[in-house]
């Protein structure tokens, strides 16, 4: 009962628990310390009650070892990069999620909050047909090699390579600045982000004047990032400041993959939960494809009972073929051994007089047979586990329209989550600080949006910045009985009235720019009536008659 005293360290209270039965125990009163586990109030007959601290096991062992995991950013980053490099599962899941997510890049649509602007005081009159104009400028600047810093890509292709790179390496640093009056770009991948030595002066004066430094990344008492340490040597670093002191800006910030605490500086790769999974599947692949490769070589074995005189039924064929009655050498193979006992002859519609105890078996190779089984159910799992189905990384749509719908209509909800969060961590940033380029130049006519910056009316800024970043939409499966659903829930009074706009719809389709289209249609329609070639349609539908021409 010894232990018993050390949980319930009272006076005899493991001589008050030794009850004989529940009629004759009488409940003590419960001594008044913090070690105390129970009071008078919780005995009813035999029953007590102790507290014990749950970690979620119930039974002792089931649950393994309790484990605090801390991550080592530079082993899962090198891993995901040696898995994207060697795995086709790997390299399909982040190649299809990235195509899907970025496309061709995400088109911007100006939205500034006009009944925002209005009650913070500022007049909107200047935001008359002003989103035209935000949208072309962009377009062409997103367009040009020279957003980049290196002159070498478009920022959708910049935005491309972000995403890809914050998925594989877990984080990617994004640089801006301005140089002759124009915004560019420069990416630059989370390896290089590092804490100097602490030999380096900056790195000092960082680590004593209150903020913390970990991983590369400076941050202040708040959890704001101040600064970043990019290694540029063997031993060299340089410090980029995060926010332009003069304008408030951010010019320098971090795209992030998975992030595994609140707490981290800094994020893990997407495919750092399956990095074992997967190299164990790419194994098995293997082991399996070369031991159906090896196992072909080998289509037939002669089986001797124990009667067999031992001969081979196919010795007469293999004399012939290596002409051994013309006393030539028999080949040998490179340890000297005749290739007469290790090369079978392949006969074709020929009979085999077998010798007494000796029969043909066919060699049957089932290594192969589970493997379509076994590997698809964990290719499937890893695609899940990457928030994308497998239907749509393996481009398998062979299931039910129901089925099908189901599969498009959940890659179609994650994948607008996941858009709309790499728009933030990375177009809507650039957005903002070219914006601001483009009014300060006086490109862009928004003189409230200069008065709302010197006012450093931070509110009114971001309702000026207001904006949506779409990309291609996830196609119908039948795309009629998706407009006849929404019809019938409109009603009857709903029935005329357009369910999306031109804009949407040239969208939709993937078919350009539909300004651009209108303005195209206007100039080939002129064309055509200039040339004799137009055909007024007919009011109310139907074919043009034959006196109108063909």
């Amino acid at each position: 009962m010894g232990w018993l005293n050390n949980l319930f360290p009272s006076k005899n209270s493991a001589k008050d628990l030794a009850v004989i039965s529940p009629a004759k125990y009488v409940p003590h009163k419960p001594v008044a310390t913090a070690s105390s586990l129970f009071t008078n109030d919780q005995f009813n007959g035999s029953r007590f009650m102790f507290s014990v601290s749950f970690d979620g096991e119930k039974n002792l062992g089931e649950a393994g070892p309790l484990i605090d995991y801390r991550n080592d950013y530079i082993g899962l980053r090198l891993r995901s990069w040696q898995l994207f490099y060697e795995s086709e599962i790997a390299q399909t899941i982040i190649k299809r999620d990235t195509l899907w997510k970025i496309s061709k890049g995400l088109k911007l649509e100006a939205q500034p909050n006009e009944e925002v602007i209005k009650s913070e005081g500022y007049n909107v009159s200047d935001l008359e047909g002003v989103d035209d104009l935000i949208e072309y400028r962009w377009e062409n600047f997103a367009n040009s090699t020279r957003t980049s810093y290196n002159g070498q890509m478009t920022l959708h292709q910049l935005a491309k390579e972000c995403y890809k790179n914050s998925r594989i390496g877990g984080d990617v640093l994004v640089v801006l600045r301005i140089e002759n009056k124009r915004l560019n770009v420069q990416l630059i991948d989370g390896s290089s982000v590092q804490s100097p030595l602490l030999s380096d002066t900056q790195f000092l004066s960082d680590t004593t004047n209150g903020n913390k430094t970990a991983n590369g990344i400076v941050t202040n008492s708040k959890g704001q990032h101040i600064a970043y340490y990019v290694q540029t040597g063997v031993l060299t670093f340089e410090r980029i400041e995060a926010v332009q002191k003069s304008t408030g800006l951010l010019m320098a910030f971090m795209v992030n993959g998975l992030r595994y605490r609140i707490t981290d500086s800094r994020c893990m790769p997407l495919l750092s939960v399956v990095l074992e999974t997967v190299k164990k599947i790419e194994r098995y692949k293997e082991a399996t494809v070369g031991s159906a490769e090896n196992a072909a070589k080998i289509s037939i074995a002669i089986e001797h009972d124990i009667n067999s005189s031992g001969e081979n039924p196919f010795i007469d064929q293999l004399s012939n073929a290596l002409n051994y009655n013309n006393n030539l050498d028999i080949p040998t193979d490179i340890n000297g051994i005749e290739l007469s006992k290790t090369v079978a002859a392949v006969t074709t519609n020929q009979t085999v007089n077998l010798p007494q105890g000796a029969k043909l078996k066919t060699i049957e190779h089932n290594a192969e047979v589970h493997f379509k089984d076994f590997y698809n159910t964990n290719k499937d799992a890893i695609a899940a586990a990457c928030d994308i189905p497998s239907s749509v990384v393996f481009m398998k749509h062979d299931g039910s329209y129901s089925a099908s719908r189901a599969d498009l209509k959940d890659w179609e909800h994650t994948l607008m989550v996941g858009r709309d969060e790499f728009s933030i961590q990375f177009y809507q940033r650039i957005y903002n600080v070219w914006l601001w380029l483009e009014v300060m130049t006086l490109k862009i006519s928004l003189p409230n949006y200069i008065r709302a910056f010197t006012d450093k009316n931070y509110v009114a800024i971001d309702a000026y910045n207001q904006s949506r970043w779409k990309g291609p939409t996830v196609p119908h499966i039948d795309p009629l009985k998706e407009v006849q659903a929404v019809r019938l829930m409109l009603g009857i009074q709903g029935e005329s009235l357009p369910l999306i706009t031109m804009e949407e719809a040239t969208d939709f389709l993937n078919t350009g720019d539909s300004d651009e289209n209108m303005r195209q249609f206007k100039y080939e329609l002129e064309e055509a009536k200039s040339n004799g070639v137009y055909i007024e349609p007919i009011r109310g539908g139907g074919a043009p008659s034959d006196t109108q021409g063909n």
